[in-house]
């Protein structure tokens, strides 16, 4: 009997290779409390993850991967020739009705007339929790540096899988964990501001920053995650 579902679309590029730290972590700690879905390059598969999703005993959805305001990326073999670039929209979120939906995903905190949060609120979901713009990939010309990139998705990923861990342990709401949340970035920066000669420490705080104060919860953020 699951506590948390985590949906974990898999990727060639390895651009969300870090996240499986999380999978690893809260294995360890949660035991059968956790379930990770890994989702393999066929429709089936995807399919087959939403079902058990949905039937899972889990109440709480952690979704780990890529996508924009509208959708969600499913699993990416592009030398298979295999990329599922709608695999969670608007059309089919209802799925996750009576779920609460952790979105750890770039662009998700979007509040629009066809975003994914506010879709997910009028279908049933009851609560969607979305994020900014989590830059986690190199992007030439932008000044955040891949050495200072690594930094910032071990600190967020350290973040997540511990306030995960405390929230499902002692039975926290959505706005308990997301205090959480905030609590252990503010944490990190303090360590990293005071404590640590990185040379590029200026630019991860920004997005540490960036990373707690974009957060949203659409729906009853005192719904309790268990």
């Amino acid at each position: 009997m699951s506590k948390i579902f985590a949906i974990y679309p898999t990727d060639k590029k390895h651009s969300t290779n870090f996240l499986n730290k999380i999978d690893i972590y809260l294995a360890s700690k949660l035991n059968k409390d956790w379930r990770c879905y890994k989702i393999k390059f066929n429709d089936e598969c995807h399919e087959n993850c939403i079902n058990a999703a949905k039937y899972d005993s889990a109440k709480f959805i952690l979704f780990m991967g890529h996508g924009r305001s509208d959708c969600l990326y499913g699993s990416c073999a592009e030398e298979k020739g295999y990329r599922n670039e709608r695999f969670i929209d608007i059309y089919n979120i209802e799925e996750f009705s009576n779920k609460i939906f952790f979105c750890f995903s770039c662009n998700s905190n979007e509040n629009r007339t066809n975003s994914l949060g506010r879709i997910a609120r009028e279908n049933g979901v009851l609560c969607f929790i979305g994020f900014g713009d989590i830059q986690t990939d190199y992007i030439e010309n932008e000044n955040f540096p891949k050495k200072a990139i690594e930094v910032f998705k071990g600190l967020i990923t350290k973040i997540i899988k511990e306030s995960l861990y405390i929230s499902i342990m002692n039975n926290y709401t959505v706005d308990r964990l997301i205090d959480l949340i905030k609590i252990l970035t503010n944490k990190e920066m303090q360590n990293l501001l005071l404590h640590t000669k990185n040379r590029h420490k200026k630019i991860i705080l920004k997005n540490l920053f960036d990373f707690k104060n974009e957060i949203k919860i659409f729906g009853n953020r005192f719904e309790p995650i268990v």
